[in-house]
């Protein structure tokens, strides 16, 4: 939004996001304190739940009492009470907090887990999701010397959300803060609300939709996305279908070739209108191909900035994106959060370093391939450079919980750590004890896609142990038409740089413990259709990752039933 309006909306959410990073340094510079008073005030706010008085939290006083009273958990643990308190209602069962939403995980492992989120826990989801990247994004305008232009922009995200039976929202963790601003979306999202709000899981083709009113808007500003992978999917799908949504903004239509609720296209239809100059102006940039030229600086030039996910296991994404996007539009990252909670953000553009927030939970900390029984360290006792594995107590009813994820601490803003996410515990392909990690899977592919001068949509990997030896293979979705005599070479190229990087493949090799490396093409388009099945069953799109590892039936079944046929 232009003018006045426009101008004082910028201000305001630009204050908002800057009082965050401010409210950040503040409790960054108490961030030892801040840890033990959290804990103090948790055991003493819950030692009479259901749960406090399982585990004696009234005995807690210190924190060497906390690591000797209060044992690990993970989400079994608490599956009962979450169950009564989103069934019944249920109060007191793990935190006398008010809990008044549920954070829905994407369900990528499994069924969808409920993780309890209080009203605290919303308040920082709002507050560092979604405001303090707005102020981040204003400092780095001002230090170019530059104001802020009025934000419109493309979210890929679509919210979707249901009531649990006694009454409280369920949703991604993304979609919470776009909740609390529903009515105001259509000043800052190019999406109309039928798009970014779905009453229904009825198929819909949402990078179709969300294009379609995208390209229109010759004044986007900024883009958005949870995970770098869905704005990627966006714009490979642009590339392959320009023609088609050039031809509808000409004609103000829908094409009726896209899959849509009878009703919502109804509705939708009625908002466009004929618009031919700015089909015709897409057209001109367009047919100069994507290759030369990134794209996005062509077709909406004021864009200046765009948010979203892109470390660790997304960093290969991310240069997949710049391909379209440019070398020169800044990145926020949004940091480190999960359906647990919000715990870490970066304090500026450009940035994979993550403040943790000390005022958000209790965190613990165990060296990766620790012993059983190793005392875990607080943030005071981290070393840079050093790899853990984060525990987390939140502000929402779980108690050092594992929730597996590996975090590197790379320094300290005043006393509280900056961490880059690295990988996940419990992503791990492991044969005969090679154990490779979903960080060194990604380093592979990326070495795999130099070597080959060739890009992926997607790519998996299967730890066959039907096969005697057992081995590894590798299943990939080109970007192009590779043929099928080229699996070969890709398998040798990847099981070359998997010797280099592991020193156990090798000598399994060798001795015939292991046997060698496959590679197999999928069909174009099979990570879509796999996202449409998830979808379908109920999962949150928003925050479904890339499937780096066929680890149960269900991807076994999808992935090896979409094996591309041979192409000669």
């Amino acid at each position: 939004m232009n003018g006045p309006l426009g101008r004082i909306m910028v201000e305001f959410a630009a204050g908002l996001g800057r009082a965050e990073l401010l409210k950040l340094d503040f409790y960054a510079s108490r961030a030892v304190k801040q840890q033990e008073r959290n804990l103090r005030k948790l055991m003493k706010q819950n030692k009479n739940t259901v749960y406090g008085k399982l585990h004696n939290f009234k005995d807690v006083k210190t924190v060497d009492d906390y690591r000797r009273i209060v044992p690990y958990s993970s989400y079994p643990d608490y599956i009962d009470y979450v169950e009564r308190m989103a069934e019944k209602g249920e109060k007191n069962l793990i935190t006398r907090k008010h809990v008044g939403k549920f954070n829905e995980s994407s369900g990528s492992t499994g069924k969808s887990k409920l993780v309890p989120m209080s009203d605290w826990g919303a308040w920082v989801c709002q507050c560092y999701t979604f405001s303090a990247p707005v102020g981040c994004a204003y400092n780095y305008f001002k230090k170019q010397g530059k104001k802020m232009p009025p934000q419109k922009g493309l979210l890929t995200i679509e919210v979707l959300d249901h009531k649990t039976p006694s009454g409280q929202t369920a949703a991604g963790l993304a979609a919470h803060p776009m909740l609390f601003l529903k009515h105001m979306t259509p000043l800052f999202v190019t999406s109309p609300k039928e798009v970014m709000f779905p009453k229904t899981r009825e198929p819909m083709d949402m990078h179709y939709m969300k294009l379609r009113w995208a390209l229109e808007c010759e004044d986007v500003s900024y883009m958005s996305t949870v995970f770098i992978t869905m704005l990627e999917a966006m714009f490979s799908y642009l590339e392959n279908n320009w023609e088609m949504l050039c031809d509808d903004i000409e004609k103000g239509i829908i094409n009726e070739s896209i899959v849509c609720p009878p009703d919502v296209r109804k509705r939708l239809e009625k908002k466009l209108k004929p618009n031919p100059k700015r089909a015709q102006a897409l057209r001109r940039e367009f047919v100069k191909g994507f290759d030369d030229e990134a794209i996005v600086p062509r077709i909406w030039p004021k864009c200046g900035w765009m948010f979203g996910m892109s470390t660790g296991s997304l960093s290969l994404f991310t240069k997949k994106l710049r391909r379209y996007i440019g070398p020169d539009i800044p990145m926020h990252q949004l940091g480190y959060a999960a359906s647990e909670g919000v715990m870490a953000v970066p304090r500026e553009l450009n940035t994979d370093e993550y403040v943790m927030l000390p005022q958000n939970g209790f965190y613990e900390f165990l060296p990766v391939d620790a012993p059983e029984g190793t005392r875990t360290l607080t943030i005071s006792e981290l070393e840079v450079g050093q790899e853990y594995e984060i525990i987390v107590t939140n502000m929402s009813g779980f108690y050092r919980y594992r929730i597996e994820d590996v975090v590197k601490v790379t320094g300290f803003h005043k006393q509280s750590p900056k961490i880059q996410f690295r990988y996940r515990l419990n992503q791990i392909a492991n044969i005969t004890g090679e154990k490779i990690n979903q960080h060194a899977f990604d380093l592979l592919i990326s070495d795999l896609c130099e070597a080959t001068g060739e890009d992926f949509n997607g790519y998996s990997l299967f730890a066959d142990r039907t096969t005697s030896p057992g081995h590894y293979c590798l299943l990939i979705e080109p970007k192009n038409d590779v043929p099928d005599s080229e699996c070969a070479r890709y398998a040798e190229i990847f099981e070359k740089r998997l010797c280099e990087t592991n020193a156990l493949v090798m000598p399994q090799i060798r001795n015939g413990a292991l046997g060698h490396c496959e590679v197999k093409f999928l069909k174009p388009g099979t990570y879509n259709e796999y996202r449409e099945m998830k979808g379908r069953q109920g999962a949150n799109l928003n925050q479904l990752k890339p499937v780096k590892v066929i680890d149960n039936d269900e991807r076994y079944e999808f992935f090896f039933g979409h094996v591309r046929e041979s192409l000669k």
